[in-house]
């Protein structure tokens, strides 16, 4: 004999139902959730937007005056085919930035020390003839896979034909769309955005850490070349790095 009542059926369907819906709204809840996920994490590749690196000198005193002076901060806007680095020092006084547009082939170098204003434009033969300059290298590359920046990121060890320069680590992601992006730059062997690395430059270590990346539209004027600064040479552009290199060497 059924016991069942009009009540009871009614709660029995509301049961059937509710185990019907609630994968359903747990779809839906993950769905909402993903969409709040910070850009970096788990999302598609960006091809836009800009890197804030952590800046550190390993061979320099945190309390040396020399330190207090250098860049804290680099800025790196960037475009599918195009990017611009940007720093600044000793409170403003002087201003770096390098913009480089691989599908023109050009790089632009800009100095601002106090109200001097100083470029070097370079074409693909001489951005090569620059290359060739720098110490030579080989990327080794590992299986080691770190987070940087909400950015997965592969390791890679970097070892110099001169064994007398210490070997350096470096990471560098894919989940970021630009092609060949350290084509005018020394690590133009690594087919990746450079997250964590090193440079030297005057005799001067400097290690760079991407501590942030904001997928956005990049204005127009952080990519484009200045009119107000007076071309130079290359040669000449190191002169000027130098002298303000030792006047950094307090």
């Amino acid at each position: 004999m059924s016991t069942n009542t009009p009540e009871t059926s009614r709660y029995t369907a509301l049961i059937i139902k509710l185990l019907w819906l609630t994968p359903i709204l747990i779809m839906g809840v993950l769905i909402v959730a993903c969409n709040k996920i910070s850009p970096g994490s788990f999302s598609g590749n960006i091809n836009e937007g800009i890197i804030e690196y952590k800046v550190s000198f390993p061979e320099m005193g945190e309390e040396s005056l020399t330190a207090t002076l250098m860049p804290e901060i680099m800025i790196y806007a960037f475009k599918e085919n195009a990017f611009a680095s940007y720093f600044e020092a000793a409170g403003g006084v002087f201003k770096n930035r390098i913009i480089a547009d691989r599908n023109l082939k050009t790089v632009e170098h800009q100095l601002k020390v106090f109200r001097k204003k100083v470029k070097v434009m370079m074409d693909e033969t001489e951005v090569l003839q620059m290359l060739a300059e720098y110490p030579k290298m080989q990327v080794i590359e590992t299986e080691v896979i770190d987070t940087i920046a909400g950015y997965p990121c592969q390791k890679a060890i970097i070892v110099f034909e001169d064994v007398e320069k210490s070997q350096i680590d470096v990471y560098y992601t894919k989940a970021i769309d630009m092609e060949k992006p350290n084509w005018c730059t020394q690590y133009h062997e690594i087919d990746g955005v450079l997250m964590a690395y090193e440079i030297v430059e005057f005799g001067i270590r400097m290690r760079l850490e991407a501590i942030s990346v904001r997928p956005e539209k990049v204005m127009p004027d952080l990519l484009n070349p200045k009119e107000d600064f007076t071309p130079i040479s290359k040669e000449s552009m190191d002169v000027e790095l130098s002298q303000l290199v030792e006047t950094f060497e307090l």
